[in-house]
């Protein structure tokens, strides 16, 4: 092993190298970690650096985040298509060698990663996703194993103190997920100092009695037991959870203490550690033996096992039905395509009901035109109205069925439709809008990371008062619109609740469903093409303008409502519906000047902090939204304790517009 002991270490100063460059990094990490990076990459995962994206890889997300360069510099070593100055661009502008790890800019790098405990949900839908893609090819074939791939996700003490990394833990048990292993750097050092969590022993105690297989490699220089263990913890049968007893920078000066959590190290440092070493090697160079050292082996293990996949792929790509020929065309493009044409539906002019029934309706639609559509919700999915097909949950016995029991788990939720959507399905989450804080890191990841994942937020309002305060939330819709790339729909009726969906599959862009549990009938002139423009003229005035309504959701039915009361007052008013901002503001000038012309008082009616809208409203006073907490009680009692039941809204309307 004396070849993989110099390839080690050339890999730690590599990484070295790269933070002190940048001034900036967790170098004790790439000092205690790197054995397991390199025996990872060189003795274990099936990975094809000529084609890093090819569908039945061997996955790896980086929880712990901060273990970046030293993931860069193996990728380097292993020959993706990543050169030396990349390594010398960490963390530079354009560079795709980032601080974190950012999916789809280096070749490798299967998820973005930040908050400690996200990358473990990740990986958790990772893992369930190939169980629910392999389910549905072995149900045409049985014998076809064409999805091989494990799962591996690093862990740090970070991820370990982190609730959201508990839930997706236990929720991995609960499912039977198996071929995903958790590699636990046990350093015991956070950035603030000692850590002082379970003892190693306790874990392993405490994550077997949870139906993990969890062992220790006590001394993380015994590379032929950590191949062992790896190879072990792969064909488990069950979640893994390896504890790799560590000490944080253990080649430094400072070794075990949290001053290698801040920034590069000294020179003196650095050259000690060349000396101990006994590098002659310059900053960032790989010897040459080492390089073919690390991709002769990588080479030599998988081109075999990748062979003989390819000849039983082609064997049965050819007598794949239909159905499979979707799945395949998943695997190999990234394809998800969902047709869905609102022109299609027509709905009787009597119609009404909830929202969140009509919602469900058309999810039940959509999952009929396609089997790459399922989702779940955290413990709500009665609550929420977002159960497909059949009232059952997916599990390890029923693989197949496309409601995900997520539990309680908000934040893990997230994470792991995040770790589905990173494997090409389409899917979604569900909860009440008051929870959105639970989940909200995960929620922005999937923004950052550009994911067709969509939330479905309902209970959205005033009008659900019956629990309280705690439960009505009047900041949330704005948090939501605040989310960069993140459409958020609030629709008013069936109509805008069919147009919502049908950008939503079309865009394949993150979006957010806010709904409101309130019977609302089909308004007249609503339109679910109109949905794409972001907002519309849903009732025009009659002979002049006095006067325009901004509405969102229900409220839409209110403005309506007062627009037509007033024009026995004499006021003829104009109401638009605007079911999102965001598509509003992407449309040109001439069509939101069309909409919303200037000179002309212009009223903004949302059961929210209205601030988003604010810029359209004529000053101030004409918001007529909510900004603080609510009461417990009827829902029309608590109305009118706040002026905002609907006598009270045509008042303010009617006093602002004359």
């Amino acid at each position: 092993m004396n070849n993989d002991i110099r390839a080690i270490n050339e890999l730690k100063l590599l990484a070295v190298d790269m933070i002190n460059r940048a001034k900036s990094g967790s170098p004790g990490i790439a000092l205690d970690m790197a054995p397991v990076m390199y025996i990872l990459f060189t003795k274990i995962l099936n990975v094809y650096p000529s084609n890093p994206n090819f569908f039945n890889r061997d996955r790896v997300v980086l929880s712990s985040s901060l273990i970046s360069p030293l993931y860069y510099g193996m990728l380097y070593m292993a020959g993706y298509d990543i050169k030396k100055e990349d390594l010398m661009n960490f963390k530079r502008l354009g560079s795709i060698t980032p601080g974190l790890p950012e999916v789809y800019t280096t070749p490798g790098v299967d998820a973005s990663t930040s908050f400690a405990g996200d990358g473990v949900g990740i990986a958790v839908g990772m893992a369930l996703a190939k169980r629910y893609l392999n389910s549905l090819i072995k149900n045409e074939e049985s014998k076809l194993n064409i999805l091989t791939y494990d799962t591996f996700c690093f862990c740090s003490d970070a991820d370990f103190i982190s609730g959201s990394s508990m839930e997706a833990f236990t929720f991995a048990v609960e499912e039977g997920l198996d071929h995903l292993v958790f590699l636990y750097d046990y350093n015991q050092v956070i950035a603030d100092g000692q850590y002082r969590g379970l003892k190693p022993d306790a874990l392993v105690k405490q994550f077997s009695i949870m139906g993990f297989y969890a062992e220790i490699l006590r001394d993380i220089t015994n590379l032929r037991e950590m191949i062992r263990i790896l190879n072990k913890a792969c064909d488990c049968g069950k979640p893994a959870l390896i504890i790799f007893l560590n000490k944080i920078g253990i080649d430094s000066f400072n070794a075990g203490k949290n001053i290698l959590h801040q920034g590069p190290l000294s020179f003196d440092d650095t050259e000690n550690i060349r000396k101990k070493f006994n590098s002659f090697l310059a900053p960032f160079e790989i010897s040459k033996d080492s390089l073919i050292h690390v991709q002769n082996q990588i080479k030599e293990r998988t081109s075999k096992k990748y062979s003989k996949w390819l000849d039983q792929y082609n064997k049965a790509k050819g007598r794949m039905s239909f159905n499979m020929n979707l799945v395949l065309d998943l695997l190999e493009n990234g394809k998800t395509d969902i047709a869905f044409d609102s022109a299609n539906y027509k709905i009787n002019d009597g119609y009404r009901e909830t929202l969140l029934e009509t919602n469900s309706k058309i999810m039940n639609l959509i999952a009929n035109k396609s089997f790459l559509f399922l989702g779940g919700s955290a413990g709500m999915a009665f609550s929420t109205q977002t159960i497909i097909g059949n009232p059952d949950f997916q599990s390890k016995e029923n693989p197949l069925v496309r409601n995900i029991m997520f539990g309680v788990r908000d934040r893990a939720m997230a994470n792991i439709l995040n770790g589905i959507a990173l494997s090409g399905l389409r899917v979604f989450g569900s909860t009440k809008l008051c929870y959105l804080d639970e989940l909200k890191s995960g929620v922005r990841m999937t923004a950052l990371m550009n994911l067709p994942v969509t939330y479905i937020f309902t209970h959205d309002s005033l009008y659900d008062s019956e629990d309280g305060p705690a439960r009505i939330c009047c900041e949330q819709l704005n948090t939501l619109r605040m989310i960069p790339n993140l459409t958020v729909f609030r629709p008013a009726d069936i109509n805008e609740v069919m147009g919502s969906w049908e950008y939503i599959l079309k865009s394949r862009k993150p979006s957010a469903l806010v709904l409101t549990k309130n019977n609302v009938p089909k308004l007249p002139g609503s339109n679910s093409k109109e949905v794409l423009k972001g907002g519309y003229i849903i009732k025009s005035e009659d002979d002049r303008l006095d006067g325009i309504i901004i509405a969102t959701g229900s409220e839409v039915v209110s403005s309506m409502q007062i627009a037509y009361d007033l024009r026995a007052n004499g006021l003829d008013i104009r109401v638009i519906s605007m079911p999102s901002l965001e598509l509003f503001l992407s449309q040109g000038e001439e069509y939101r000047n069309l909409v919303l012309p200037d000179n002309v008082k212009t009223v903004v009616i949302e059961a929210g902090n209205g601030s988003c809208l604010s810029s359209f409203a004529s000053g101030d006073e004409y918001i007529l939204g909510i900004n603080d907490f609510a009461y417990s009680g009827v829902s029309i009692e608590v109305l009118q304790k706040m002026d905002y039941d609907y006598e009270s809204l045509k008042l303010k309307v009617e006093t602002l517009l004359k």
